[in-house]
Parts: C-alpha cells; sequence; structure tokens
C-alpha cells in the first residue's frame, strides 16, 4: 500500500511541475540596453547569439519601426549585430530578433531562436 502511495505521490508532484511549466512559458526575457538620447547617434554592438545563424531565417522586429534605429548583422555567421541610428521620436524602442542556429545546440535548445531587446529613449 505504501508502494501505491509513493507512486501516487510521485505521478502528483511531477504532473504539477510540468503544468507549473506551462504557465511561464509564453514569458520572454527581455535584456535592457543602454539608453539613447533622442535626436543624437546610437551605436552598440551586441553579440546575439553564441552559434552561426542562417542568413534567410534571421528577422528583426522594431517598435516603433520609425524609431531611425537600424539593426545589421556584421558578418556572414549572423551572430552579432550593430544597432545604429540617431533616434527621432521619445519612445521605447523594442527589438525582436528570431534566427535558425546553425549545426548542433544543447540538450534543451531549440535550434529556433528568439531574443528581445528594449532601448529607453530619454530627452
Amino acid at each position: 500500500m505504501e508502494l501505491i502511495l509513493s507512486m501516487i505521490r510521485k505521478v502528483f508532484i511531477f504532473s504539477a511541475v510540468i503544468a507549473l511549466s506551462g504557465c511561464f512559458a509564453g514569458k520572454h526575457k527581455v535584456q535592457v540596453l543602454p539608453d539613447a538620447e533622442l535626436n543624437k547617434p546610437y551605436f552598440i554592438e551586441l553579440n546575439v547569439t553564441k552559434y552561426a545563424a542562417y542568413p534567410d531565417n534571421f528577422r528583426v522586429k522594431m517598435d516603433p519601426l520609425n524609431s531611425g534605429l537600424t539593426v545589421k548583422p556584421t558578418d556572414e555567421w549572423y551572430d552579432t549585430v550593430h544597432i545604429s541610428g540617431t533616434p527621432i521620436t521619445k519612445q521605447n524602442i523594442t527589438i525582436e530578433i528570431s534566427y535558425y542556429v546553425r549545426g548542433e545546440v544543447g540538450w534543451f535548445e531549440s535550434k529556433a531562436q528568439k531574443k528581445f531587446y528594449q532601448i529607453k529613449v530619454k530627452e
């Protein structure tokens, strides 16, 4: 009887852990980048991934679209980007970079990756 109760407890705990982990699956970590100043040049070099990425699957989304900043890969490996330009709107800028990793990745990593960044624009 104790063996059955022990098994039921283990199954319950395992199920609870799986259920709770699903609650956090949709959340993403946002990396805060150095602040920018309105109407002043901004530049940062950012290492996005430790792996090379496929150029055809490298996507950048910015909000707002007309922020004055651009995001461009620095080389053929698409692992490092330059974020540069002159912010023309006093609004926080969010950047989403999605890419597909070339080659092998770690045990619990997917080849499809997404990173989120935020830049605060000050006057």
